[in-house]
């Protein structure tokens, strides 16, 4: 059994489908690393489920999701400072559907309260670029509705997000938004893109 130990921070990434969240956790994980900072990783397990072909579970069982990803984290405890993911625990209350079990809900709340959360929504203007379908189960105009929705949930919620673009700096001003001490302005390997 672990003894006392500080909140684990989990910086989360919210954003739609393809809109480069899990491209972005690699890379925030990959810079905090590089600065000897104490950081885990921690992907998404929904990822998993559409590879194996298990999509009913996606909506059936995010009970079994929450668990799973909740335990990522939860074993990060005291080993770690940080923890990075691209699935954050309160979308498992936002794909739930409506008629789901209701205490899931404040089960999912309360999950997510276990840790220090540092929130970041990604943004991107998705039928400018090419959207990738490998891996996800969502089409284009579906990712679409879901970043509406989602930003209509997390402000349901009080669930406060920096919102960051998403671009080859995305890791720069994450990592400079959380520990700016250590990642400043300076460090970023390209210029700030001009509007």
């Amino acid at each position: 059994m672990k003894s006392e130990h500080k909140r684990l921070k989990v910086i989360n990434l919210f954003g739609p489908p393809g809109v480069g969240k899990s491209a972005t956790r690699s890379g925030v994980f990959w810079l905090m690393k590089s600065y000897h900072m104490s950081v885990e990783e921690v992907s998404e397990y929904a990822k998993y489920l559409v590879l194996t072909g298990r999509t009913w579970q996606l909506k059936e069982e995010q009970l079994y999701l929450l668990a799973k990803q909740n335990h990522k984290q939860v074993i990060l405890r005291g080993q770690y400072e940080y923890a990075v993911t691209d699935s954050p625990l309160a979308l498992c209350s936002f794909y739930a559907p409506k008629s789901y079990m209701p205490a899931f809900f404040d089960l999912v709340e309360q999950a997510r309260n276990q840790f220090e959360n540092i929130n970041f929504y990604l943004t991107r203007d998705l039928s400018r670029d090419a959207f990738e379908l490998a891996g996800r189960v969502h089409d284009l105009a579906a990712s679409q509705q879901i970043d509406l929705e989602m930003r209509e949930y997390l402000d349901r919620l009080g669930i406060r997000c920096i919102e960051v673009p998403t671009d080859r700096l995305t890791p720069w001003r994450i990592v400079n938004a959380v520990r700016p001490d250590i990642v400043t302005r300076a460090d970023f390997p390209f210029p700030e893109p001009t509007a």
